[in-house]
């Protein structure tokens, strides 16, 4: 058996895709650590790994990370997290992975694609690695436009010549700083030079590149790097205990009845009620549906006290997604990768509003997909909301559309795969005999 060490940022949509591979890590009886924040340390502990908690000098609260001064959509929002969040701190992170990779001697460094630090410190010590990624496939290539702009994929002539100029003008004019300050990091830690995009590093770096999706959900490249591999979901089956809310008889009940069931959720960073939970509570107050929403972030009572709740509304802090969604007939979403992977892998049709982080990346993959409406903004009015919602359910495209790949997916076991791959590369550097 190996020793496998996991690396995250301290992240919810980061950590939680590397739990149900761990957890078939341990339970095939590999030895695994995780370094990470404080926060997500029950979880690591959770699924049966040793938890390594990152200096508090290092860490960060991502529930904040929405609240920086001056936060703006698009490209330029995300220049200024790559800078602060992604890069500038990973020679730190590199010095104390050192210290981990004395103690721990892992066979393999296991990374999402936001943590290079993981993924260099192995390089640094010859140890190999493999990354998982997080949001939808933003590697280079002349047959899709560049991760960021949030532009359909086009394999024309003249598509792939659009595609190879915004690809040269994001590395070499917009994100030119980004590009600098990986390279000077390199430089920095001892390593030799890297010519190719910053943002393709991990699947250059590991020895292989992991994507927890299926080839139908991503735009096809005739030119990725042979590390790649579709995986299928880490869906977070077991990952958390179910309590059933007192409303859940009204989720069974309206199930029974033929009514729809609308999920609404803002994910784990962007959980301002004012940008998607309040507009869909508002949107759907008149309609026969049964509406949930999940209160991430805020508080419930003071948000939407319980005597102004509309009828048909209930509300809960957290629930477990694998258990609520084969019951629901549309999720409306502000596009967080993992909980589209896992609407997806139930059949479930979408409502897609956001443009921060990765979500215009993901709103166009399931405009493309035919799996759901995207709203294209990241602060829709209810009209907006309730347009879209209409549409999905009065529109059996949609729904059959998401059918289908739930097919697809169910073709896949994620976390097994995974988890092979992860052992194989582990096994392929220990000492035969």
């Amino acid at each position: 058996m190996s020793r496998i060490l996991f690396t995250t940022m301290p992240m919810a949509g980061h950590l939680r895709p590397g739990l149900p591979i761990a957890q078939q890590l341990v339970a095939d009886g590999h030895e695994v650590a995780w370094y990470t924040g404080g926060k997500y340390l029950p979880l690591v502990e959770k699924v049966g790994a040793t938890a390594v908690r990152m200096d508090p000098a290092l860490d960060f609260d991502d529930a904040e990370i929405d609240a920086r001064p001056g936060r703006r959509p698009g490209l330029q929002a995300l220049k200024a997290a790559i800078l602060d969040v992604f890069i500038r701190p990973i020679p730190d992170w590199v010095a104390e992975l050192d210290r981990v990779l004395d103690e721990f001697a892992p066979d393999v460094v296991v990374a999402e694609q936001g943590f290079m630090a993981g993924p260099i410190a192995g390089e640094r010590r010859g140890i190999p690695s493999v990354v998982f990624s997080v949001s939808p496939l933003g590697i280079s290539s002349a047959d899709a436009p560049p991760f960021g702009t949030g532009l359909l994929p086009s394999s024309s002539t003249l598509g792939r010549l659009r595609n190879r100029s915004l690809n040269w003008a994001l590395r070499s004019v917009v994100l030119a700083e980004c590009q600098r300050a990986a390279e000077q990091v390199r430089a920095r830690l001892g390593l030799p030079p890297m010519t190719s995009y910053f943002m393709d590093w991990g699947a250059h770096l590991a020895d292989r590149y992991l994507v927890p999706s299926v080839p139908e959900f991503e735009y096809e490249r005739r030119d990725l790097p042979g590390t790649v591999e579709f995986v299928g979901p880490m869906l977070p089956a077991g990952i958390d205990d179910l309590t059933p809310p007192p409303w859940w008889a009204d989720v069974l009940a309206a199930r029974a009845a033929g009514r729809p069931v609308v999920l609404v959720t803002q994910g784990t960073i962007a959980t301002d009620p004012r940008n998607l939970i309040l507009p869909t509570v508002a949107a759907l107050a008149g309609l026969d549906a049964l509406v949930i929403a999940t209160a991430i972030g805020f508080d419930a009572d003071e948000v939407l006290p319980a005597d102004d709740r509309p009828a048909n509304l209930r509300v809960t802090p957290f629930v477990p997604f694998t258990e609520l969604l084969p019951l629901v007939d549309v999720m409306v979403t502000n596009g967080g990768y993992g909980g589209v992977q896992t609407a997806l892998a139930h059949g479930v049709p979408l409502v897609v509003a956001g443009l921060t982080e990765d979500k215009m990346e993901v709103s166009a993959r399931v405009t493309w997909s035919g799996t759901g409406v995207a709203l294209r903004t990241d602060t829709p009015d209810p009209q907006q909301v309730r347009d879209g919602v209409t549409a999905v359910l009065g529109d059996h495209r949609f729904g059959r559309r998401a059918r289908e790949l739930q097919a697809v997916y169910a073709g896949y076991d994620g976390p097994r795969r995974a988890a092979a791959s992860i052992a194989e590369v582990a096994e392929a550097r220990r000492p035969v005999g």
